[in-house]
This record gives structure tokens, C-alpha cells and sequence, in this order.
């Protein structure tokens, strides 16, 4: 419910038949000041023939009978969706069967499992309070890295005030609530803001970033809103490489699937991945991967918009439609400061010749971006194609379970990795995934005997390159696996160096190389690699190793109080990474934070109970220089970890 006008309004409610979008949150009418807002205990009611209710208006109280308010110091949190209406008006009830499973499945459990209260919903907003600031940070942070991961086309934009507000019975009253919602109107995509008096209860927790976003003018209020952007992705955080800004830059967005049948969803992703390969291969080129253009799936696309928050010139958009064994693909080069079209493509053809329209869709567009690029160095770049859809389809689905670090979706991975290489025992992708299976299954603690999945790594590793030498993926995975599993450092940066060569826009390839480099002492060009691994994923998938990777290397170069925040942020995205909690514990001994290493140790525990300090000297090389690791083993034996 909410005050518009000066008269106390109820949200409307139907069905998913009729829905129509209910009145909007504060902040997101026609300019009136919204001060009230009753508490979760209200909902509005539904009429048992599948039809609205009509709003009406109660009488007007009589303020003889009222009581003083009290005043209580609260967090207040208003959430809507981007784009809502222009979605409802494209695709009325799957929109709104989206919005209301993200709300009933992800918002109002995570609201409860940090404390939170529901005010109000309406239409596409959430109105919620903290009595804890900091609840309502992780909350927020939390709401927006899940969101992106369900991959629904649903982005949010969340604000953040904390104020005195009057309490009235079940409403809440204040000016606040205005700062608020205004507040909500300026949020990024995908994005949380803050206001002052939020940044000053969450400076001093390491896991929390943020830029200052203010002073802001909102509408309404008088003076200006000094105000923060939370970090919840990888902008913002570095400065690019050397180079970088001054390539073209790229981005592929999810294909839409036309058809509607989920199971043509992978083979639409498919084209994504190997359009993005493709294009990675060109060293004049800077490509986003798709593990960051996933967050952009399910929605309609605003080129600027999109161009904006990637930091990229040029977008690749289009639509697949399957039906039974012939394919129609559309797809769009767009210029997305311009928003405007450059060229398009559009092929009605069989299965079987995609990966040839695929190659059609990167020529094309190097055409266009590279013209003074001979057609032979264009075609240089196509990569081998599978000769198994089934294998493919396979592949794309581990890729999606194996970030998780939940161990059933994980093992599952294993097996969707291991149809994918008996269907196609020819492509390389699923072997080179397979051995990160094995290394991250021996770094995790649940691998039953490491030494041998150390070897089935090393393997399969190299299986894949024998397969395809120019497969960054896999000299970058077999170049990890020999530093990290066997200590073999100089092996390990030849193939990494080779990996960053062959495929400069490889996000996975420099992540992993900044490890090895670490390892090395290479201290300055193992942030450098990790940061430019961040840049060119953003919205990564597993932004969790990406954040534990900077902190890794900052704990090495001893920039403790910067692998702090690294670490925090990555375990904040995934508490399951059991490399980030041992890090982070060696880290807080290194700061004199005793007690709190002891708490890092205590999770680790909770994740791999076996974990002793025996084995783990046994099974995981961590540096060349052997008194670095002597150093960092003894700092776990400080953290409490069991010798």
C-alpha cells in the first residue's frame, strides 16, 4: 500500500491470466512524494472470479483517536525491475511468471535468511528493512550475484537509506522513504546504491567495495544525496591493460530462442560460445566473454545500455528457431554507442551445416570491424568444429553445473564431460574442461585419491592439445594443472604464455596464468593478469575465482590488506572455495587477526573435514621458492588447521 494523492492506496492483484501491472513502488509514479508504506502484515486480496479488485479508498481516520509515532533507525531497500513494462508488453505472462518465481524462490528467502522485512511488493518492487545495514548490504550483493546467475532477463536496480523513520502502527512514515525510492530511479543496471549513511556502517567490512557514485540530485528533495555504487561485478575494479581501450571491442549476447523448446536453449548458446571463440582468436580484437553475456540473457536488449556496462563498441545479436532438422538464425552487428545496425545475416538451413553459418556470422563481422584484414588471416581464426551436437549439447551443460562448487551438480558435470568426449572423441573442449574437473576436484578436498586425479588432469590435458594445439582452454588448463598439481613451474608458464598467444581474449587463460606467475614471484604481472582476466569477463559465471585469484596473488606479492577485500568478495560470491578460505586464514595471520584465521579454518573444516596439513604438502605445489610454502603451511598450523 502506499499514499498517493494524500489517499491510502491498496496494490492491486489477480491472476496470471489478467495480471496487470500493479501501482508502483515510491519513486516510480508521476512526481508525487510517497511517505507511507504499510508493513508485511498487508497483502492485497485477490476476487475469487480471477479479476482484479477495484481500488478503493478507506474513510479518512480520525485523528482524534491517534497516538504518537515512534521513531526507529531502520535500513530501508527498494528493489524494481528494469524494463518491466516494455517486457509485460512483449511477453505478458511469461514475464510475469519469471517475476514472481525470482520473488517467491530467490528475494523473499534470501530477505528472511539475512534478516530482513517485508514492507510492501508491488507490481515489479520490493520494499524491505534491516535493523543491520550490513544485512541489507549482503543481501543486496547477494540478490543481485544470484539474480545474474538464474539467467531469467530479469535485472534489478536496488537502493539503499539508512534513516530514522516514524513508525505507526504497521506504516512507515519519513522522508527517507523518498531518498530512497529517488535513489532507486539512478541505479545502475543490475546495480546497488548507497547512501552516506550506509557507506559509514559498512566501511570498515572488508568483503564490501564501493566508488563513489555522488553527490546526486534527486527529484524531490531538497539539496544534494551524497551517494556509493556497490561493487557486485567485475567493473570498475582495475585499470585496463596496456592496450586494451584502444582495440575494438565486442560483445556476443545470448541468442534468443524463438522456437520456445528449452532443449534448443544449449544449441543457441552453442552458437554464442563458438562465435566468441572465433572472434577471441584475433589479437586486434577485445571480446567479452559469454560467461559474462549470459546476465544479459532473457531480456530485451538496449544496445547503448548494454554497450555502457560492458564497456564495449560493437554488439552480436540474434534470434535461433529450430524445428526438426532445419535452423533459422538471424543475427545483427550493431554499433552500440550509435545504436545503430551495421549489417545483418539472416540463413534457413539444415543442422548440419551451423557451424558453417557460424563461421559466415565471424567473417562477417571481422569484415566490417578489420576490413584491412586479408580474407586468409580472417579464416585463420575459425576454430575445429565438433562432429557430435549431442557432444556439444553435453558440453554446454557441464559448463553450467561445474562453477556451482555444489558437489552433486559438480559430479554431474563429470558426467555430462564424459558423454560429450564419448559422443565426439575429436573435440578437444570437453577434455580440457574435464582436466579443470580433476584439479578443482583435488583443490576442493573431495577427490578420494589425488594423486591419480592429479594424473587423469595431466592427461587429459594434454589430450586435448594433441587434439588442437591452437585450444587456449586446454594449454592454459595444462599449464595450471603442472604448476599447481606438480610443481613443474617453468612447463607451466611456457603453456600458459602459449595460451595468452594463441587467444589474448581468453578470460579463463589469464585467470589461470595468474596463479603460475604468482607462484614464480612474478608478483606485478600476476595482478596485472588476473585484473585483465576481469575485465574481459565482468559478469563471469565464477567471479568467485576471479576474486579469489587477486586476492591469491596479493596475499603472494603481501598486499595483505588488498587480498582481504579479494578474498572476502570471492567467498562473499561462493563460501565453497576451499582455495579462497585457506588463503583468506593465512591472510588474517599475516594481519594479526588470530581469532578470525581460526574462523576461516573452522569453514574450511566444515567443507573438507579430512583436511590436514600432511597431505596437503603432498598433493598441491604452491610456490617455486619451498620457503614460501614452508611459510604458508605454517600459517595454517596457526590458523588452527590440523596437522
Amino acid at each position: 500500500m502506499h499514499v498517493k494523492g494524500g489517499k491510502l492506496m491498496s496494490p492491486q492483484s489477480c491472476s496470471a491470466k489478467n495480471f496487470i501491472p500493479a501501482p508502483s513502488l515510491p519513486g516510480k509514479g508521476n512526481g508525487d512524494d510517497y511517505a507511507v508504506l504499510v508493513s508485511a502484515n498487508s497483502s492485497p486480496t485477490t476476487g475469487t472470479d480471477d479479476t482484479p479488485v477495484a481500488l478503493t479508498s478507506p474513510p479518512e481516520p480520525d485523528r482524534r483517536t491517534q497516538t504518537s509515532a515512534a521513531r526507529q533507525l531502520l535500513c530501508l531497500a527498494i528493489v524494481d525491475v528494469v524494463g518491466f513494462s516494455a517486457m509485460m508488453r512483449a511477453d505478458e505472462e511469461g514475464t510475469f511468471h519469471r517475476w514472481t518465481g525470482l520473488r517467491e524462490e530467490l528475494i523473499l528467502p534470501l530477505l528472511a535468511s539475512h534478516g530482513g522485512v517485508l514492507v510492501n511488493t508491488t507490481g515489479d518492487g520490493i520494499f524491505a528493512t534491516f535493523t543491520n545495514p550490513v544485512d541489507g548490504v549482503q543481501w543486496s550483493r547477494e540478490l543481485q550475484s544470484k539474480a545474474r546467475q538464474r539467467r531469467q532477463g530479469l535485472s534489478m536496480r536496488v537502493s539503499l537509506n539508512y534513516c530514522t523513520v516514524l513508525r505507526d502502527g504497521k506504516d512507515l512514515l519519513g522522508d527517507g522513504i523518498n531518498v530512497a525510492a529517488r535513489l532507486q530511479e539512478l541505479t545502475p543496471t543490475g546495480g546497488v546504491v548507497l547512501t552516506q549513511s550506509v557507506q559509514e556502517e559498512i566501511k570498515d567490512h572488508a568483503e564490501f567495495e564501493t566508488r563513489p557514485f555522488g553527490p546526486v540530485t534527486l527529484r524531490n528533495i531538497d539539496g544534494d544525496v551524497m551517494a556509493f555504487e556497490l561493487m557486485t561485478d567485475g567493473r570498475h575494479h582495475s585499470e585496463p591493460a596496456p592496450g586494451i581501450t584502444k582495440l575494438p571491442s565486442i560483445a556476443v549476447m545470448p541468442f534468443v530462442n524463438l522456437g520456445g523448446q528449452e532443449k534448443d536453449d544449449y544449441l543457441g548458446a552453442g552458437i554464442v560460445e563458438d562465435i566468441v571463440v572465433s572472434l577471441s582468436s584475433h589479437e586486434d580484437l577485445t571480446v567479452i566473454s559469454r560467461s559474462s553475456t549470459l546476465a544479459f540473457a532473457r531480456q530485451p536488449i538496449d544496445p547503448k545500455a548494454v554497450g555502457e556496462v560492458l564497456d564495449v563498441r560493437y554488439l552480436i545479436t540474434g534470434t535461433i528457431r529450430r524445428s526438426n532438422d532445419r535452423i533459422r538464425i538471424s543475427a545483427q552487428l550493431l554499433d552500440a554507442g550509435a545504436g545503430q545496425q551495421l549489417t545483418s545475416l539472416r540463413r534457413d538451413f539444415e543442422v548440419k551445416d551451423i557451424f558453417a553459418v557460424q563461421d559466415e556470422i565471424v567473417e562477417t563481422t571481422l569484415t566490417h570491424l578489420l576490413p584491412g584484414v586479408h580474407s586468409a588471416e580472417r579464416r585463420r581464426v575459425f576454430r575445429k568444429w565438433p562432429s557430435s551436437l549431442s557432444g556439444y549439447d553435453n558440453y554446454l551443460k557441464a559448463l553450467d553445473l561445474i562453477g556451482s562448487l555444489q558437489r552433486i551438480q559438480f559430479e554431474s558435470a563429470l558426467s555430462h564431460l564424459n558423454q560429450a568426449i564419448k559422443a565426439d572423441p575429436g573435440f578437444s573442449l570437453p577434455l580440457a574442461w574435464a582436466a579443470r574437473w580433476y584439479s578443482l576436484n583435488v583443490g576442493q578436498g573431495w577427490s578420494k585419491d589425488p594423486q591419480d586425479d592429479s594424473a587423469k588432469a595431466a592427461e587429459l590435458a594434454m589430450r586435448a592439445i594433441r587434439i588442437d594445439e591452437n585450444n587456449a582452454l586446454a594449454q592454459a588448463t595444462y599449464g595450471h594443472v603442472r604448476s599447481y598439481l606438480f610443481g613443474d613451474f617453468e612447463t607451466a608458464i611456457t603453456h600458459m604464455e602459449h595460451a595468452t598467444e594463441i587467444n589474448p581474449n581468453s578470460s579463463t587463460a589469464w585467470l589461470l596464468s595468474s596463479v603460475t606467475l604468482s607462484s614464480l614471484g612474478r608478483h606485478e604481472e600476476a595482478i596485472a593478469a588476473a585484473e585483465r582476466s576481469l575485465r574481459l569477463s565482468p559478469f563471469d559465471q565464477w567471479l568467485f575465482i576471479h576474486y579469489a585469484f587477486l586476492g591469491i596473488a596479493n596475499y603472494d606479492a603481501g598486499n595483505y590488506e588488498r587480498a582481504l577485500i579479494w578474498l572476502s568478495r570471492g567467498l562473499a560470491e561462493n563460501p565453497r572455495y576451499t582455495s579462497a578460505l585457506r588463503t583468506l586464514a593465512v591472510t588474517q595471520i599475516a594481519l594479526g587477526n588470530g581469532e578470525k584465521a581460526n574462523e576461516a579454518i573452522a569453514q574450511l573444516l566444515e567443507l573438507e573435514p579430512n583436511f590436514n596439513l600432511s597431505a596437503y604438502g603432498r598433493t598441491r605445489r604452491l610456490y617455486s621458492n619451498p620457503a614460501q610454502a614452508d611459510l604458508f603451511r605454517d600459517r595454517l598450523r596457526q590458523a588452527g588447521a590440523p596437522q
